[in-house]
C-alpha cells in the first residue's frame, strides 16, 4: 500500500496489482468500509505516523483482534506413517521395543472409554471411518533418537485397536448368525489404515502444552483433566 496526502483528504493506494485502485479515502464516511479492511488501514495508518486518522478508525471498530496476533499453534510434527490395521500392533510392539513409547504418561486419561465406546470405535474403522491421527512425540526423532517416545494424543482410540487386535473383545455382532460377534482372528482380511503422526518436541513443557492445545477444545475431556495437565505444566514453569 502507499500513502498519499493532501490538505483535505488521506489516500491509501493498493499498490503491486496491474491496475493500482485507491482502497481507503478519509473523506468518504467509514461506515461504507468492511471492518476487516479497516482495521489493516489502520494498522497501515499508525506505520505511517498518521495516528489521528487512524484513531478515527480505532474509535469506529471499537476493540478488535488482528489474525496476525493470533499466537500460532505449535506445529504438530511432518514425519507421519500409513500403518495398515493389520499390522499396527507390530508397528506399535516395535516403537515400545526400539524407541521406549510410553502408552500411559503421566499427563494422559486413564482408559475412561466403556467397553461399548471401544466396539463402537473399531467397529467405525472396519468400516472405513476416518479420524483424526494418533499424535506420538520423540524429542530426538529427527536427531540421535535417543529419548522416550509418548503418546499425546489418541490413547483411547489406541487402546482400543490394540485390544481389538489382541482379541479382546468381538465386534459385528449383528453380522455373526450365532450373534457373538468377531475376533480378530476371526477376520480373513483387517481393513483400513490408521495414521500416526510423530513431533520432536525437544521438552516436556512443550509436550504438555501441545497436548492442552490439542484437547482444551475437546468436549470429551473434562475441565478436571485438562487442569491436570496445566497443573503439570505450571509446575514445570515454577508458578
Amino acid at each position: 500500500m502507499r500513502l498519499e496526502k493532501s490538505e483535505d483528504k488521506i489516500l491509501i493506494w493498493e499498490t503491486g496489482r496491474q491496475k493500482n485502485n485507491i482502497c481507503y479515502d478519509s473523506t468518504i464516511p467509514i461506515t461504507n468500509y468492511r471492518r476487516g479492511n479497516l482495521a489493516s488501514y489502520q494498522a497501515f495508518l499508525e506505520s505511517n505516523n498518521e495516528m489521528s486518522e487512524a484513531t478515527k478508525i480505532a474509535n469506529y471498530l471499537g476493540k478488535i483482534i488482528r489474525a496476525n496476533n493470533i499466537p500460532e499453534l505449535i506445529p504438530t510434527g511432518n514425519y507421519w506413517i500409513n500403518s495398515h490395521l493389520e499390522f499396527l500392533k507390530d508397528t506399535i510392539d516395535r516403537y515400545v521395543k526400539e524407541y521406549g513409547l510410553n502408552l500411559n504418561p503421566d499427563f494422559q486419561r486413564h482408559h475412561v472409554w466403556t467397553m461399548e465406546q471401544r466396539i463402537r470405535y473399531v467397529e467405525f474403522t472396519l468400516q472405513g471411518g476416518k479420524s483424526s491421527p494418533i499424535y506420538f512425540n520423540h524429542e530426538n526423532w529427527m536427531g540421535s533418537g535417543e529419548g522416550e517416545m509418548v503418546v499425546v494424543d489418541g490413547k483411547q482410540r489406541l487402546t482400543s485397536l490394540l485390544m481389538f487386535l489382541n482379541n479382546e473383545f468381538q465386534v459385528l455382532k449383528e453380522l455373526d448368525t450365532e450373534g457373538f460377534g468377531f475376533y480378530a482372528r476371526e477376520f480373513d482380511f483387517i481393513p483400513n489404515d490408521i495414521i500416526i503422526v510423530i513431533n520432536d518436541l525437544p521438552t516436556r513443557e512443550k509436550v504438555l502444552q501441545w497436548y492442552l492445545q490439542i484437547n482444551k477444545g475437546n468436549v470429551a475431556h473434562t475441565i478436571e483433566e485438562i487442569e491436570k495437565v496445566e497443573d503439570m505444566l505450571r509446575e514445570l514453569k515454577g508458578e
